[in-house]
C-alpha cells in the first residue's frame, strides 16, 4: 500500500490517494467491478482539481470581497429583480461576448451582484478579473511609466469576463478615459464586461474629463450591453448601527439602561 501511494504522490493524483483507503473499502462491501472501481477514483481526482482550479481562479479574480447571490438580501430592495439577475448568472451573455452595465445609486447592491456573478462564471470555468475603475487606471499610469503598457492590456483583455466597478465616484485623473477607451474597444464584441456606475451615463464625460472618449466609451459599451436599473435605499444604511438619543449620550447600542436612566 505504501508502494502505491507513493506512486500516485509521484503522478500528482492527490486527490485519488486521499480517497483510496475508503474507495477499497466501500469496493470490497459492494463487489463493485473493476470499471465501476476506476471510475469512482478516476471522479475523486476529477473533483479535487477542479476545487483547485476554482480556487486559483478565484483568487486571480481578484475580488475586493467575494460575494455570492446566496448572500444576497432580495427583500430588502424589490427594484432588483431576481429573475433578470439569475438570468445573467448563467453566464450566457458571457457566451455570446455581450455586456452589462449595472446603473444606480451608491449601496444599492451593484457590486455585490456584479462580483457575484463573476464567482458563477468562474464556477462554469470562466476566466474573470475585478477590477475598480481607479485599479484600472493606476495599472495603466504605473505601467505607461515603465514601458509597460501591452503587459497591463493583455492583463484585461485575456479574461472571458472584466468587471469594472465603480465608475462615478469621482472624477478621474487625465488621460483616464484613453485607458478605459483602449480596454472596452478591445474586448468589443470578442469578450464581456460587467460595469458599475454610480452616475448617469451623460456625466461620463465630466469624470473622465474627455467628452467625446466617454462618446466613443458608451457607443461600443452599451452596442450589445444589458442595463440592469437599480433603485432604492442604500444596504449600508441599513447595516448602520441604530442611532438614539441615549446612544448620543454615551451609552452602547443594546447596552441595557440603568434604574436611573429608566425612569
Amino acid at each position: 500500500m505504501n508502494a502505491l501511494q507513493t506512486t500516485l504522490k509521484q503522478l500528482r493524483l492527490s486527490g485519488l490517494s486521499q480517497t483510496l483507503d475508503v474507495r477499497l473499502q466501500e469496493a470490497a462491501a459492494n463487489r463493485l467491478s473493476h470499471a465501476e472501481f476506476l471510475e469512482l477514483i478516476c471522479q475523486d481526482e476529477l473533483n479535487v482539481r477542479q476545487q483547485r482550479q476554482m480556487e486559483r481562479h478565484t483568487k486571480l479574480a481578484d475580488f475586493r470581497h467575494l460575494k455570492t447571490l446566496d448572500d444576497f438580501d432580495w427583500s430588502f430592495n424589490p427594484s432588483v429583480h431576481k429573475k433578470e439577475i439569475y438570468d445573467l448568472a448563467t453566464c450566457r451573455f458571457i457566451r455570446e461576448a455581450k455586456d452589462v452595465l449595472f446603473l444606480g445609486p451608491p449601496g444599492v447592491g451593484k457590486t455585490h451582484l456584479a462580483q457575484a456573478i463573476g464567482y458563477e462564471a468562474i464556477r462554469q470555468n470562466f476566466l474573470v478579473l475585478y477590477r475598480s475603475i481607479f485599479d484600472l487606471v493606476r495599472d495603466f499610469m504605473k505601467d505607461e511609466a515603465f514601458n509597460q503598457q501591452d503587459k497591463t492590456l493583455r492583463r484585461y483583455l485575456k479574461p472571458d469576463l472584466v468587471i469594472i466597478d465603480d465608475m462615478g465616484l469621482k472624477q478621474l485623473p487625465k488621460h483616464s478615459g484613453e485607458y478605459l477607451l483602449e480596454v472596452i474597444m478591445r474586448r468589443y464584441e470578442n469578450k464581456s464586461t460587467i460595469m458599475t456606475s454610480n452616475r448617469p451615463l451623460e456625466e461620463w464625460g465630466k469624470l473622465l474629463c474627455d467628452v467625446p472618449t466617454a462618446g466613443a466609451i458608451i457607443d461600443r459599451f452599451l452596442h450589445h450591453a444589458q442595463v440592469v436599473a437599480i433603485t432604492g435605499k442604500s444596504y449600508r444604511v441599513k447595516e448602520a448601527p441604530v442611532v438614539t438619543q441615549e446612544n448620543k449620550k454615551g451609552r452602547k447600542p443594546n447596552e441595557p439602561a440603568t434604574a436611573g436612566a429608566a425612569s
